[in-house]
């Protein structure tokens, strides 16, 4: 199992007044992860490989005249692919900043094409909506410029109210602590919910008897339930069923269903629901999406299945739920 193990691979694009503290206190988790790897077990990945690619052939520096070494994109050392790509937030946004990063754009949105996870911390975000990653899809800025944002890439759908939001592999970020909970999420989607748990408390990231993030879970110490609950979250808008999900771990689904059971209080399919509907609640709270685009969102067969889902575990039909919540128009 260990031969065939490898490093996540995760780069940072660096534009120039960048803010140095979004790029070392991940830089410096994943570091430390890869110092104890036996804390951090995987059958895929062993420790991490960080690389630092700068936007423009000059070198750039931290707008608090911090400086990292850093290599031009273009280089040898940009051109794997990578498992995640990284753009920190910068200071003094400019539009010349935008338009000098357009080769480096280019390679990012390669990148996310080829596969790679790609997150933008705070004004970080502009540069994946400059590369035309957002464009369609729905993301969170910083308050302060959301309005100009908006009024940049009008195609992009934005949420501010949210410190993080994840979709179609991207992650965006609202505010600077919302770093740690990008890294969390980095880390529980490559290495599970049990390895971004113990980093959150191995590192002090959150005290330990504080809440996790809603997007973590603690482990159930049981390693089949564990993976069974990755699966279901990573793929709850695709068609799952208890007999797909036990073939994909080589189990019958009357063991899957019991070990479930005993480890969460439900079964897989209703754990599925449950995901969905709490992604739906989310989408009810920060999107003014209509009903039909949010149960297709969530992975509902319908808008009659959600409602009636919502209604049996909310006791309100979701139009009711929005036009309760203190924001709504």
């Amino acid at each position: 199992m260990h031969s065939q193990q490898r490093a996540l691979e995760i780069a940072y694009l660096i534009p120039d007044q960048f803010w140095s503290s979004t790029i070392s206190s991940m830089v410096e988790v994943f570091h430390g992860m890869t110092l104890t790897p036996k804390l951090f077990q995987s059958s895929e990945f062993r420790g991490f490989n960080t690389t630092l690619l700068r936007c423009t052939r000059a070198k750039v520096s931290g707008f608090s005249g911090l400086r990292f070494d850093t290599e031009y994109f273009a280089s040898a050392a940009g051109q794997k692919r990578f498992d995640a790509v990284v753009v920190p937030s910068v200071w003094g946004l400019s539009m010349d900043s935008l338009e000098r990063a357009k080769p480096a754009l280019a390679w990012l949105s390669q990148q996310h094409a080829q596969g790679s996870v790609v997150v933008g911390l705070v004004t970080g975000v502009w540069f994946l909506a400059e590369a035309g990653i957002l464009d369609g899809r729905e993301a969170t800025i910083h308050w302060a410029s959301a309005n100009l944002f908006r009024q940049r890439y009008p195609a992009v759908k934005v949420s501010p109210k949210l410190q993080m939001l994840e979709s179609n592999q991207i992650i965006t970020t609202a505010t600077t602590p919302a770093t740690f909970d990008a890294l969390l999420l980095l880390i529980q989607r490559f290495l599970g919910d049990r390895a971004a748990e113990f980093a959150s408390h191995y590192f002090t990231i959150r005290d330990k008897d504080a809440p996790l993030p809603v997007f973590l879970e603690p482990s159930c110490n049981d390693t089949l339930v564990d993976a069974a609950r990755d699966k279901i979250r990573l793929n709850f808008a695709q068609e799952l069923s208890l007999d797909e999900l036990a073939w994909q771990f080589n189990v019958t689904p009357r063991t899957l269903s019991r070990r479930f059971v005993s480890a969460t209080g439900l079964t897989p399919m209703h754990y599925l629901s449950k995901q969905r509907l709490e992604i739906a609640r989310r989408l009810l709270q920060s999107t003014d999406l209509q009903i039909q685009q949010i149960a297709e969102q969530a992975g509902f067969a319908s808008a009659t299945v959600f409602c009636r889902n919502f209604k049996q575990a909310f006791a309100q039909t979701p139009r009711e739920y929005r036009q309760a919540l203190p924001s709504s128009k």
